[in-house]
């Protein structure tokens, strides 16, 4: 049976399903809570967990057992909310730190034993179709667009228009695996900076030689980091991040900051969500880098994640 329809065919009759959707990033663990009817979704809570899954991958491939209790111990806290608001259907999806690790299924298999729930591991394929359908609704009717979401492990460049997925493109590394590899002094050093940047010029160059000027619209952790920035909020602010436009001059002014600055004083910096100050200068490089590679004049900051996808699937199953 195809992914998406072990995902979405449960409670497909039911009214007024009370549904958390839980995304197990390299970076973050992510959980929405939502009420879904005929007509609508109700969000009821959402809450991240920076556990940084994806934080020892680089050596050997594997998540290993600290991180793999991190991880645990946010899902137990997930766990008491869905308890809380009477949650009746819990879909989780993992990305890229679970593809790549060669443990991954022994820690899946802990998850399914402790909470009862079986962690999808989406393809990059069905991961940038779930990134396409949360944010496809900005782009403009008639219009070819881009969008792009760096992650912790990786990047996803996705082409479409507002009602059509054509293609997508996949970077198997994000803002923590290329801090990881490039970054190991604090503040970077002008050589680890050169290192970075040189190596994702030369893998855009690669990948997309004939690059063109489209609409672009960014989203993940990353990219509503450097919104919130931006927009300098005392805390994070949906409603004002989503549809925000950043400027290419906005992220390489963000890109020279962190350049100066160590992680503790990253941390301070109004608007910056916590957890984030170790490796928002990777994600300001990559969106610096691919800004400049396409000429684009700045970004749509998208704050609609797969998990927003996740719940609209589920709402179109019940309608």
């Amino acid at each position: 049976m195809p992914l998406l329809k072990q995902f979405f065919l449960l409670y497909k009759e039911k009214r007024n399903l009370i549904k958390a959707v839980i995304d197990l990033g390299t970076n973050s663990i992510k959980c929405i809570i939502a009420e879904i009817d005929n007509n609508s979704i109700r969000i009821l809570k959402q809450v991240t967990f920076i556990t940084k899954l994806g934080r020892k991958l680089q050596k050997n491939d594997e998540l290993g057992l600290e991180v793999q209790e991190d991880a645990i111990e946010a899902l137990k806290s997930i766990q008491q909310l869905c308890n809380t608001l009477k949650v009746e259907q819990v879909v989780c999806a993992g990305t890229e730190a679970l593809r790549r690790a060669q443990d991954s299924a022994s820690f899946l298999k802990k998850i399914k034993q402790q909470f009862g729930w079986q962690v999808y591991v989406l393809s990059p394929e069905m991961e940038a179709k779930l990134i396409f359908l949360a944010s496809s609704n900005i782009i403009p009717a008639g219009q070819k667009a881009m969008l792009v979401e760096s992650g912790g492990g990786s990047t996803e460049f996705i082409f479409g228009y507002r009602e059509k997925f054509l293609s997508y493109n996949y970077f198997s590394f994000g803002a923590l695996t290329l801090t990881n590899k490039f970054i190991h002094n604090d503040p970077i050093s002008p050589e680890e900076f050169n290192a970075l940047k040189d190596f994702l010029k030369q893998k855009l160059e690669q990948t997309f030689p004939e690059p063109k000027n489209l609409f672009s619209v960014a989203s993940g952790g990353g990219a509503t980091t450097l919104a919130s920035v931006s927009l300098q909020l005392a805390h994070f602010e949906d409603e004002a991040i989503h549809n925000y436009f950043l400027t290419s001059e906005e992220i390489k002014r963000q890109v020279k900051l962190y350049k100066t600055l160590n992680s503790e004083q990253r941390r301070k910096i109004k608007g910056m969500q916590p957890g984030r100050e170790d490796i928002i200068l990777a994600s300001a490089v990559i969106y610096q880098q691919i800004a400049t590679h396409f000429n684009l004049p700045g970004f749509i900051i998208s704050s609609r994640g797969i998990r927003y996808a996740l719940l609209q699937y589920e709402l179109k199953s019940l309608n």
